[in-house]
């Protein structure tokens, strides 16, 4: 892939290169990064080179620079006097991946051609499936927790499928855009894809997810062959390793997301309703021709657990952490493994 050229040009070089650091660290980035602090430096290159978009900050401004012709040009908006309104600004001091996150969104809606994304490595992404009959039985917590873990192996992405998953509460967070509208633009502009999902993708202790349907009725009518769709083109454009669903019965066409995951785990409680619902949902998949899901499934029952993390970002510590490194990944890698 000949990844285009985007140029940050800002006097403040600390700023500028711990910018380039972390887009640069982003796996797959279709772009080439340079940087630039001084105006000279800068207007030398522009004019030999081809730059695909330009982010500059307010102080570094000039009109001279809309005459290179640079397709797109982004404002990193420091004081707000830059009066060129025509133009994107972006705020300047806020986090490096908010900042990456508006140049994906700006730059998806204008570009015309974004190229083509392909993956990199040659790793296959590992489908990991968490679902059960049963409530209240800590499957979002496990699931949180082993993707965090999961993390820091390998590029791990996380997705949520409750009806009211809490998060923007719980990580104390707006979230612009959620699966909803992941799934909606991948329907209406599938070569898009890689930049909508960096346009949209949240981190949490290493982890990155797609925030969750605000309203889960958005999610009824997309079919399990859509969302089948939709995570073999993520692993076709990304670099992820692991994509955790954490799936629920509003899914329609649950069992056909089920019977595309190479793992599935299912959490069970041992009183008797617990173990009735799980009897009953293995019948119906067996009555419904999907018993491939049930042979491919391991249950779990959880112990007791006398304290659990508050927070999401404190899950890989604790008492349900250590059961995951000393359980579930020997299960996964086929050893004791303290990751």
């Amino acid at each position: 892939m000949n990844k285009r050229i985007l140029a940050v040009f800002d006097g403040e070089e600390s700023y500028a290169y711990r910018l380039m650091d972390y887009i640069s660290e982003r796996e797959n980035v279709p772009f080439e990064i340079h940087v630039f602090t001084k105006a000279d430096i800068f207007l030398s290159y522009a004019e030999k080179e081809e730059i695909e978009c330009l982010l500059i900050s307010e102080n570094a401004y000039q009109q001279e620079i809309e005459k290179l012709k640079i397709p797109h040009i982004i404002i990193l908006s420091e004081n707000g006097t830059n009066l060129n309104r025509a133009l994107c600004h972006i705020n300047k001091y806020q986090s490096c991946q908010n900042v990456l996150r508006e140049v994906m969104e700006y730059y998806t809606e204008k570009a015309q051609d974004t190229g083509t994304v392909l993956r990199v490595g040659t790793k296959k992404m590992h489908i990991i499936g968490i679902y059960t009959p049963v409530g209240r039985c800590l499957q979002t917590t496990f699931s949180l927790t082993l993707g965090q873990m999961l993390a820091r192996r390998g590029k791990t992405l996380y997705l949520n499928f409750e009806a009211y998953s809490g998060f923007g509460r719980m990580l104390g967070r707006i979230f612009k855009n959620d699966i909803s509208d992941l799934v909606y633009y991948f329907n209406c502009a599938r070569e898009k894809i890689y930049y909508r999902l960096e346009s949209m993708v949240e981190s949490v202790n290493g982890m990155d997810f797609i925030p969750p349907a605000m309203i889960y009725q958005s999610l009824v009518g997309i079919r399990g062959a859509q969302w089948v769709d939709l995570f073999r083109e993520i692993e076709r454009v990304s670099e992820y390793e692991y994509l955790i669903l954490d799936l629920s019965d509003c899914l329609a066409d649950l069992w056909e997301v089920l019977q595309s995951c190479d793992h599935i785990y299912t959490i069970v409680r041992e009183d008797p309703l617990a173990a009735a619902k799980v009897e009953q949902y293995e019948r119906a998949l067996e009555d419904m021709k999907y018993g491939g899901i049930i042979s491919k499934t391991k249950k779990w029952r959880l112990p007791v657990f006398r304290q659990l993390p508050l927070r999401f970002e404190e899950l890989t510590y604790g008492e349900l952490a250590a059961y995951i490194r000393n359980e579930i990944f020997p299960d996964l890698f086929g050893k004791k493994d303290g990751e």
